[in-house]
């Protein structure tokens, strides 16, 4: 079968700009209605340009989807990077916090993305994009929590594991509020409680917890 040629470029496009415009466009379009629900069309209507024009920078849907995964799962790893260097276990948590925060400030639909990863990732339809984002998440947690045994911060006999999984629900709680509740605006307030709740029961430790807006 001959292979299927592509249209050519958009006569007077700007490839970069035009390409940024429809990630934009298809992560907001996701972020608000759900990848299953958005369609192409909606996309390049909220882009500005034409099907052809999208069809042009993305063959199909999931394409496009698993590009913009691959951002947020860039930026989720930036995050978590830059939380670990951070010297203790609620710190860690904090600072991890404080960053996706301020992400989420900065690119609004991106936490609205996040969640929509976190859902299609439990579904039966799974994309590998939206494991990896959740799986980044959870090796955060994982990694800071096993550190905080092997410092003293838990004690040795503690479910590493566990402890993880019960910081990833909270985290993915605080996501879904802020992504779709109460906005970012909501968050930080959220997050001290949450912090708070983990420095005196998990750790039992009066280190205060603040995050920055």
């Amino acid at each position: 079968m001959p292979a299927v040629r592509r249209p050519g470029r958009p006569v007077g496009a700007n490839s970069d700009q035009t390409r940024r415009t429809i990630l934009c466009a298809a992560r907001d379009v996701i972020a608000e209605h759900g990848y299953r629900a958005a369609t192409f069309q909606q996309i390049a209507l909220r882009a500005g340009v034409s099907r052809p024009t999208l069809h042009y920078y993305f063959a199909t849907r999931e394409q496009l989807y698993e590009v913009l995964l691959a951002d947020v799962r860039a930026e989720v790893a930036r995050c978590a990077a830059e939380a670990t260097l951070a010297g203790s276990l609620l710190r860690q948590l904090e600072v991890f916090i404080a960053e996706m925060h301020r992400l989420g400030g900065a690119e609004p639909a991106l936490m609205g993305l996040v969640v929509t990863a976190r859902v299609d990732h439990r579904g039966v339809l799974r994309h590998e994009a939206a494991t990896a984002v959740v799986a980044t998440v959870h090796a955060f947690f994982d990694a800071v929590v096993v550190d905080a045994v092997r410092r003293g911060e838990l004690a040795f006999d503690t479910d590493a594991h566990a402890v993880a999984d019960l910081l990833g629900a909270l985290f993915w709680g605080l996501v879904f509020h802020a992504g779709f509740i109460s906005g970012a605006d909501g968050a930080p307030e959220i997050a001290r409680q949450l912090l708070r709740m983990v420095g005196f029961g998990l750790l039992d430790t009066p280190e205060p917890a603040s995050v920055d807006a």
